[in-house]
């Protein structure tokens, strides 16, 4: 078998990633201690309710400023034609010998999930900023802020938790892209046949 390995991602695409994902976490402990009871443990972590609440505000501009850099760097990847669908894509994942229409750098799956993220990252970061300044729209917006703001969350995590499956032990050699920002060949040809990756 050959290791020729395959750049995937550069160095600043695997930096604003990984940020925007520790942001993220951040933003789920702290915003759960804060939105429920029975979550309220988790802002002795944060040093009690007041400094969850700072660090849940300031994270949340730095979650704004990672999603919208990391669509600006995939735009290109997100807007590429290709032969292979959604329902192919899925099909790829449950049946490994199962052989659709070649993908690209990013298969149709990738490509649906990096608007959701950005689109639900979006939700969720104007309404969090509404939120921190409730002042500047009326009571009734004001609670439609709050199940947005919710809703979006439940949504990211549900996609948050099949991509990082899929990024580890759900399909195997993934899990080097975001480390080391290489595949080997043999997983780009596997993968993603129609992309062309230049040589590490």
């Amino acid at each position: 078998m050959s290791h020729h390995l395959i750049k995937r991602l550069s160095s600043g695409e695997r930096f604003f990633h990984w940020l925007n994902m520790l942001a993220f976490i951040v933003l789920a402990l702290t915003g759960l201690g804060l939105y429920s009871q029975k979550f309220f443990g988790l802002t002795g972590l944060f040093g009690g309710v007041d400094l969850s609440r700072a660090i849940h505000h300031y994270v949340g501009l730095v979650f704004i400023a990672t999603t919208f850099i990391i669509l600006f760097q995939f735009m290109r990847d997100y807007t590429a034609p290709g032969e292979d669908t959604l329902g192919t894509t899925i099909k790829s994942y449950l049946d490994p010998d199962f052989k659709g229409p070649p993908a690209g750098k990013f298969n149709a799956g990738q490509k649906l999930f990096g608007w959701c993220a950005f689109l639900f990252g979006v939700v969720m970061g104007i309404t969090g900023l509404l939120m921190w300044f409730p002042s500047t729209v009326g009571r009734g917006l004001q609670q439609w802020m709050y199940f947005l703001h919710n809703f979006s969350f439940i949504v990211f995590m549900g996609f948050m938790m099949i991509h990082v499956y899929l990024g580890t032990v759900g399909v195997p050699g993934t899990w080097s892209a975001m480390s080391r920002g290489t595949v080997t060949k043999e997983w780009a040809k596997k993968n993603h046949p129609a992309w062309e990756g230049e040589e590490a």
